[in-house]
């Protein structure tokens, strides 16, 4: 496979992940709902890539293991944990610290995503920098369809204080079955 190849099926795969990852577009809806600003959601994106990268690099090169069953409920935990937040929070400048925190669980969940394909073993650095910029690529797509539609529903204060509840008790049932199935499973 020549390079380009390897890069594109790498980011390829990052994005499907993201796109497909359920538990990962809950989560990252349910820390954005409730963002005001865009420089907020910025911080918040950056401190979700940032981590993630960390623990996907340091999984990848076997510096850290994974617990697939551990990462999992781990993920669903912190969706739970996010939206029960919602519920009490109602500024998010400073939400990109919570979301460093648990984007070092999200990139062990990235870390066994992967290693079901693996990395090219020859062009390492190459593969997971490709993977990691295909997850964002999604991330940063599903931040562009969203926050503008959640920004406009803001508008109407009254709805929008019942929208984010109700889709953060949503997200909390989810997220909580996750973990017990995850768990138990």
């Amino acid at each position: 496979m020549d390079n380009l190849s390897m890069i594109l099926m790498y980011l390829n795969l990052g994005l499907e992940h993201i796109i497909s990852g359920y538990d990962h577009l809950l989560f990252l809806f349910s820390l954005i709902v409730i963002s005001k600003r865009f420089k907020d959601v910025l911080k918040i994106v950056t401190a979700f890539t940032i981590a993630h990268s960390i623990t996907l690099s340091l999984a990848a090169f076997g510096l850290v293991p994974v617990y697939p069953k551990w990462i999992e409920a781990g993920i669903a935990l912190t969706i739970v944990y996010v939206a029960i937040e919602n519920f009490f929070v109602s500024d998010s400048g400073w939400r990109w610290l919570v979301t460093f925190v648990f984007g070092l669980i999200h990139g062990l969940g990235f870390a066994r995503a992967i290693g079901e394909i693996g990395f090219d073993k020859h062009h390492m650095i190459t593969s997971l920098l490709s993977f990691n910029i295909g997850i964002e690529l999604g991330q940063l797509g599903v931040v562009a369809v969203v926050l503008p539609l959640l920004l406009h529903l803001q508008k109407n204060k009254t709805f929008y204080t019942w929208f984010f509840r109700c889709s953060s008790a949503c997200i909390l049932v989810i997220a909580a079955f996750w973990f017990f199935q995850r768990i138990l499973g």
